[in-house]
């Protein structure tokens, strides 16, 4: 694949974070003072810092025209060859929201701190990486990603690792009528969580479900803390499993909510809010080690 174009973008660390100050005086406070408390957070600042020179380096003597984010949106296909996110799977999962067809190659930008499970190189390695994408010999992998529809609408940002429905209150029951396929239950519980086999490694793998073969394309769910106390009559059936359509809920909370990829969106439920979470969204193209993700959790 030709790269002529590229857009570049990065995470935003702590030391950058725009009126830092004023949201969080403390942290504010422990990081200028150099606090052990906060030492990590330092040295990934460094790296980061020191991975964004190399990588414009290595892009500018590979003669590559490259754009920066200024305001994340909708990418156009066509537009760029190539999407570089610096930083970790968090960065990856904030620009995968605005992709349809553009692939993407993840430089892991603090290595000592970040696991990496969607990153692809460090900055160190990210030239030899583009002369093999330029020469064909690797190609990108294409993950399943989601489609949520609330109330026969579909949410404009497809879903790359998972959705939580839930009540907004962590701590409150989470309450919701379940069907998947002909089988339907009026559950109570701490939340459902549903996703991808891109997302198995992370919370679905840690609250109990399994892992998933990256290039499956079927979802997951997984019931969070089901409410059976009190009900010795009640046997249900739809607590967990891997699915080849869609995961339907319907809200029985005053303040539902579904939570897409983690901190990245917020989406109010009403009560009676029909959620479905469909697994027929354009692929994410994505650069990955050897053609896969790395195993452990994201």
């Amino acid at each position: 694949m030709k790269v002529r174009r590229v857009l570049l973008t990065s995470k935003t660390t702590l030391f950058e974070m725009p009126g830092l100050e004023r949201r969080d005086p403390r942290l504010s406070a422990l990081l200028k003072a150099g606090d052990p408390l906060v030492s990590r957070i330092e040295s990934s600042h460094r790296e980061t810092v020191h991975a964004r020179q190399i990588v414009q380096e290595a892009l500018l003597a590979s003669g590559i025209q490259v754009s920066g984010v200024r305001r994340q949106g909708h990418i156009q296909n066509g537009r760029y060859d190539l999407v570089i996110s610096i930083g970790g799977d968090g960065t990856v999962l904030d620009i995968a929201r605005f992709l349809d067809g553009t692939p993407v190659l993840a430089v892991n930008s603090s290595p000592s701190s970040s696991y990496g499970h969607f990153t692809c190189v460090t900055a160190d390695a990210l030239a030899g990486m583009l002369a093999q994408i330029q020469q064909d010999e690797v190609q990108p992998v294409e993950l399943a990603r989601i489609h949520l529809i609330i109330d026969g609408k579909r949410h404009i940002q497809p879903v790359l690792n998972d959705v939580l429905i839930g009540d907004t209150v962590p701590s409150t029951t989470s309450r919701y009528v379940i069907r998947i396929g002909d089988d339907e239950e009026d559950q109570k519980s701490s939340g459902v969580w549903v996703s991808t086999a891109a997302g198995s490694t992370g919370a679905m793998l840690s609250a109990g479900g399994r892992q998933m073969d990256i290039g499956d394309r079927r979802l997951q769910y997984k019931v969070r803390e089901p409410c059976l106390q009190g009900l010795p009559a009640q046997h249900w059936k739809l607590l967990g499993g891997v699915v080849d359509g869609p995961v339907t809920l319907v809200s029985r909370m005053i303040r539902g909510g579904a939570f897409l990829d983690g901190r990245r969106v917020a989406v109010p439920l009403r009560f009676g809010s029909r959620v479905d979470i469909d697994p027929g969204a354009p692929p994410l193209r994505i650069y990955l080690q050897n053609g896969r993700a790395r195993m452990g959790t994201a």
